[in-house]
């Protein structure tokens, strides 16, 4: 587990996922589908990448960024689109849960001491589920947005 926070190539995965976002908002399906189809993607990444890290630990780490990338963005994703569509329940609750989680991984990390390594990895690695999770539950239960069409 200790693995997966020290080197996972993080910067290598962001460009790759910031794209295929901008391709499936580019696709013209609905917002909150897009947002369940990522969702569900950066699940089965993180997923995988614990099955796979007895095996192949570069492609556990690359699943492992892939997924932790992906939730982090559709947080961002979520919350502009929130804002967009006037949501304001929706975005103050995506807006704490995403300061919550980020707040929670750097007490995590600063806590992390030898004897405990392998649990606070443990708990670090859970807490990359909570992005995922938190927009997953945007694109099934939040009201529909029209997207914008019209004039520049």
């Amino acid at each position: 587990m200790i693995i997966f926070m020290s080197q996972a190539p993080i910067f290598v995965v962001t460009v790759p996922v910031l794209l295929l976002v901008a391709l499936l908002e580019a696709v013209g399906i609905k917002t909150r589908h897009n947002i369940a189809i990522l969702s569900v993607a950066s699940f089965l990444c993180l997923a995988a990448s614990i099955l796979m890290r007895d095996k192949t630990v570069a492609l556990a780490e690359f699943l492992y960024a892939a997924g932790l990338v992906l939730g982090f963005v559709l947080i961002l994703y979520v919350l502009v689109t929130a804002r967009r569509g006037r949501q304001w329940t929706w975005f103050v609750g995506l807006l704490i849960a995403g300061i919550g989680i980020l707040g929670a991984e750097v007490a995590l990390r600063n806590a992390l001491t030898q004897p405990d390594a392998e649990t606070m990895a443990f708990l670090i690695y859970a807490l990359t589920f909570v992005p995922a999770a938190v927009a997953l539950a945007y694109g099934l239960f939040a009201p529909d947005i029209p997207k914008l069409r019209g004039s520049i």
